[in-house]
């Protein structure tokens, strides 16, 4: 079992939190989810032949829209994730070059 804590930003209230931690509690591999909103601190347990880092961070990006990670076990993070942009999806939104 091995413990990590991730700083985010993005989460506007604790019911937004509450949501990524309850995803998290339903992934395979995760022990225990806990989320502070007072301190933005994300701390779980898990096992690391089941789950890595990567998928974690997945899972969090995927739970809410616009969060992102600041830090790692109190280490300065830098997250490249991006997400799809909606306007990409919709065809009203799409430009189309005139020939």
């Amino acid at each position: 079992m091995k413990k990590i804590t991730y700083k985010l930003t993005g989460i506007d209230c604790a019911a937004c939190g509450l949501k990524i931690e309850d995803r998290l509690n339903k992934t395979d591999g995760i022990y225990e989810a806990n989320f502070s909103f007072m301190l933005m601190k994300l701390m779980l347990s898990y096992e690391e032949t089941m789950i890595n880092e990567e998928e974690i961070e997945e899972h969090i990006h995927k739970s809410l829209s616009g969060v992102r990670i600041t830090a790692k076990n109190n280490q300065p993070f830098t997250d490249t994730y991006e997400e799809p942009s909606l306007f990409k999806k919709i065809p009203f939104f799409q430009r189309i070059k005139k020939q």
